[in-house]
């Protein structure tokens, strides 16, 4: 199923085309019909002499309605530029096909209307001109053909030039990612609310669960419609109407999106646009920082804000990449096409296509990170999936591909080649390269043997230290950390990671200290000094504590006490001895067993119990889950 718009300056005859062309009046609304002027987006279809069903967008012309040709367009496959003999090429024909050529129509003919109100030398000083005029696009070279809707003259060979351009034209992709912009909303009898498009990127079926955006809502397609009859499915670039249950027609409105729950609920709030931009020659404005703008992207149209990627400006006829900040939520995919219009005075600027989703404005120092943009000018799904890797190192092919325009299983299908050639592993449902493998867990081993070097009675290093001095954020070094723990590269003792077979030591002023507490908590026995009493805030005796308790030369107990390993021992000892031998285990017991006060044995026993070693039941302790593994 394809789609084709036409385009042109006003009062040049499109509609006129398409009723002569389908016996269908594109022109619905009663003001358009009392004007003789094209409003908003008409629509109709026509059955090619090789069978195929092709759909027809009519456009309207007028300056003020561009917004309007705007939304009609994104959704075609090809175009027809409409130009009036007795007017010819005018100040929309140039505006209608620039914006073409920004959407990425790649197809189209030209349609020289009014033949039977001028003399044919002129039909054919106006012929020449436009060939002129279109010299250097895609629209050079192709059939203009001489039309007259009044007398049906050159309609058989417009029949023909339209057959001749579907037959050039590719089936869009089914990608399983299914998105109807709404360029029509409206109420019908018995059905409710009812919502038309052009389909893109996948299937529609009815009874699928679909959700709006923005409103998030959820639904179902209760009946699709196409082409003025009932259908089951709808497929990419088909004109479709839906009638949905569970969504309330107030969340219905053009520009919103119909699409799948998955993709609806997983698109970010307060996104930030990463595009490509080409001004058009005859912007009357330059780009710059703080610029409002008017984007539309399908049928979709809000104002934002810019920021230049590189540079202060970008100015008319150049190119560059710039930063758009929607003030209202605007569903986009990655290489989606779109326009830039001032939003006054309502004039077309350029377009482009979104090269990322981001979720915030990025700073100036941080340009560098955004390099990978420049390598999404010309996409590909190879570009796009190392630019991804090399945006974030690691990348889930799923998730992080969500907003693209590729299908889940070419993406996958290329992920697999990349494993095969050793190019990527796959750990924990993400993906990494293995160059950025070699080369992170190089920095992050150069950055612990430094520490631990300067710090050999450390147990390790924190993510947060370790991401600090190799440059990197805790979000991407985490997963890499975790590989190398996987790999046996590091081992992780709690929230800090370690070197494997290194053994903490300690010497000097530090030794001195640690054998100080070592000897004191020893000659304490059962009735240790608390932590507090021992280290106080003196930095060198907290350091030597933690060398104590890495060692396994001390236990903490609770916040505020620690025992001499070989005390605890003998503590645990007691414990056992006494659940082994049927004796009553309270508080008061042990502590009769241990000659010492409830001080210390309440938390004693917490901690058992924490350990599972025993287990409160009133104020009896029996034996605990871990008892027997003692």
């Amino acid at each position: 199923m394809f789609v084709i718009g036409t385009a042109g300056h006003i009062d040049h005859g499109k509609s006129s085309i398409i009723s002569r062309l389908t016996g269908i009046d594109p022109d619905r609304l009663p003001e358009e019909k009392e004007r003789g002027m094209t409003i908003d987006l008409g629509f109709a279809w026509y059955d090619t002499e090789d069978g195929q069903r092709v759909g027809l967008v009519d456009v309207p012309g007028h300056e003020r309605f561009v917004k309007n040709m705007i939304a009609g367009a994104g959704g075609i496959d090809a175009l027809i530029l409409v130009v009036a003999a007795d007017d010819g090429w005018m100040p929309q024909s140039q505006e209608h096909l620039q914006i073409t050529r920004l959407l990425g129509i790649k197809h189209g003919l030209v349609a020289l209307t009014k033949i039977d109100l001028v003399e044919e030398n002129w039909v054919d000083l106006v012929e020449e001109d436009i060939k002129d005029k279109l010299k250097d696009t895609f629209l050079s070279n192709v059939p203009i053909v001489r039309l007259s809707s009044e007398t049906g003259e050159g309609f058989d060979l417009l029949k023909i030039e339209i057959n001749n351009l579907t037959a050039k034209m590719t089936n869009r992709e089914d990608i399983g990612k299914p998105r109807l912009y709404v360029d029509r909303s409206f109420i019908l009898a018995g059905m409710g609310g009812v919502i038309a498009g052009t389909l893109r990127g996948g299937v529609f079926t009815a009874g699928m669960e679909v959700s709006v955006f923005p409103a998030r809502k959820k639904g179902k397609i209760r009946i699709l419609h196409s082409h003025n009859e009932n259908v089951e499915s709808s497929s990419p670039g088909q004109r479709t109407a839906v009638s949905l249950t569970g969504i309330d027609k107030q969340y219905l409105t053009r520009g919103s999106v119909l699409s799948t729950p998955e993709i609806v609920s997983a698109y970010p709030d307060d996104e930030v646009l990463a595009l490509s931009v080409e001004l058009i020659a005859e912007s009357p404005v330059s780009i710059k920082d703080r610029r409002r703008l008017l984007l539309i992207l399908g049928t979709t149209e809000v104002e934002g804000e810019v920021r230049i990627f590189d540079g202060d400006e970008i100015k008319p006829g150049r190119t560059g990449i710039i930063f758009f900040k929607p003030f209202e939520p605007v569903l986009s995919f990655i290489n989606d096409r779109y326009i830039v219009r001032l939003p006054t005075p309502a004039i077309t600027v350029g377009g482009g296509t979104v090269l990322d989703i981001l979720h915030r404005f990025p700073r100036k120092k941080e340009q560098s990170k955004f390099d990978y943009l420049k390598n999404r000018l010309e996409m590909t799904l190879d570009k796009l999936i190392d630019t991804e890797f090399k945006k974030s190192r690691s990348v889930d092919f799923k998730n992080d591909y969500l907003f693209s325009n590729y299908s889940f299983s070419e993406i996958k299908r290329e992920f697999s080649e990349r494993i095969n050639r050793s190019e990527i592993i796959e750990y924990s449902g993400r993906a990494y390269r293995t160059d950025d493998l070699k080369t992170i867990s190089a920095k992050v081993e150069d950055a612990l043997k430094t520490h631990l070097s300067e710090n050999p009675h450390a147990n390790g290093l924190g993510i947060d230290k370790i991401a600090r001095q190799i440059g990197m954020p805790i979000v991407s070094v985490d997963p890499f950390l975790e590989l190398m723990v996987q790999n046996k590269h590091l081992v992780k003792k709690g929230n800090l990671y370690d070197l494997p077979e290194r053994t903490v030591s300690i010497k000097g002023e530090l030794k001195k200290v640690a054998d100080l507490i070592e000897s004191t908590l020893s000659k304490a026995g059962f009735a240790p000094p608390s932590i507090k009493e021992l280290i106080g805030t003196d930095k060198t005796k907290k350091e030597a504590f933690e060398y104590l308790l890495v060692s396994d030369k001390i236990i903490k107990i609770g916040t505020n006490l620690a025992f001499y390993k070989k005390s605890w021992d003998l503590i645990i000892k007691t414990i056992c001895d006494m659940l082994n031998k049927g004796d009553q285990l309270t508080v008061a017991t042990l502590r009769g067993k241990l000659g010492t006060t409830r001080k210390y044995t309440l938390p004693i026993l917490e901690e058992t119990d924490r350990l599972r070693i025993t287990e409160r039941q009133g104020d009896i302790r029996v034996k605990g889950d871990k008892f027997e593994k003692l």
